[in-house]
């Protein structure tokens, strides 16, 4: 396959990776220069539980991609994907699959306008990764990723999709129950990020206080009533075991919330924790605890004017 991979910070960097080394064609596709430059001088360099890899893998800024490819992963804050998607036009052809392995709801529909339903995938991955520096990606925890058609279809394209992960060091697998993945992701991000992010900690400290404690399992309740409400039959337990998960086994990572408060850029917490209060709303459900964590992180994103 000839892969791009849209957004290649962090996750999209150590995905590309796993379709480099299980031989497939890989550009790594993003607007931060410095870093584009970087991998192209020296490689990825990916930290991970295995040692460290330099891998030649080309990258290139969008203006820079003039051939169609098999698959484009999209990895964008979810706030750019149809601006991110319109700056790789040349690279969607009429056999070009899409595949979303981003936060939050709604990502289905977010591709659904640049190639048709059946070339459309979405996924969800529990994986943690950072990105260090220019070029630079560390990973040391373990997780999977899940993918299926979005809305429907034959599958076998997804299946050649996963088996490349797998290959290349990062397991997954097709559930045809994709949806209820991709709500409970949604539900454990809605829960864990926000209070990272308004804590300024990372999962360890949640996991240090019964106050936080609490509050993830009211959170977790709250989303899993408006995945049921919405047509997801999903449970809680699941979701409330991958917190434990995280606040033991990536006791120091930094959430994507907390990494963008920190740095003073625009969250996603409205296709997050906002999509979730405004599917409980719509079924005429409240969501008190999510929605004071929306609510806030909106505040701190308002500071930025």
């Amino acid at each position: 396959m000839k892969v791009l991979v849209l957004g290649s910070g962090a996750m999209g960097c150590l995905y590309g990776a796993a379709f480099h080394r299980a031989g497939h064609e890989v550009i790594l596709c993003d607007v931060n220069q410095q870093h584009i430059d970087a991998i192209n001088a020296n490689g990825l360099e990916l930290d991970t539980r295995n040692g460290m890899e330099h891998l030649p893998i080309r990258a290139a800024l969008p203006a820079e991609v003039s051939e169609p490819v098999d698959l484009v992963l999209v990895f964008t804050k979810t706030f750019h994907t149809q601006g991110a998607l319109e700056g790789i036009k040349a690279a969607i052809g009429p056999q070009t699959h899409l595949l979303s392995l981003q936060n939050g709801l709604g990502n289905d529909r977010r591709l659904a306008g640049f190639v048709s339903d059946e070339r459309v995938m979405v996924g969800a991955s529990m994986l943690p990764s950072d990105l260090v520096g220019p070029g630079k990606v560390r990973s040391h925890g373990e997780g999977f990723s899940r993918l299926y058609p979005a809305f429907g279809g034959d599958p076998a394209f997804a299946a050649e999709v996963a088996k490349a992960m797998t290959e290349g060091g990062l397991p997954a697998q097709l559930d045809p129950e994709i949806h209820a993945a991709i709500w409970g992701k949604a539900i454990f991000n809605a829960t864990m990020n926000p209070m990272c992010a308004l804590t300024l900690r990372t999962p360890g400290f949640l996991g240090a206080n019964p106050e936080s404690r609490a509050l993830i399992s009211e959170a977790v309740a709250e989303g899993v009533a408006a995945a049921r409400a919405s047509g997801v039959t999903i449970d809680a337990q699941p979701i409330l075991d991958l917190t434990e998960v995280s606040m033991k086994d990536h006791a120091d990572h930094e959430a994507s919330m907390l990494q963008d408060v920190k740095a003073g850029r625009r969250t996603e917490v409205d296709a997050i924790a906002g999509a979730i209060v405004e599917a409980s709303e719509a079924h005429g459900l409240a969501a008190p605890v999510l929605k004071t964590l929306w609510r806030l992180v909106k505040l701190e994103e308002a500071k930025l004017g």
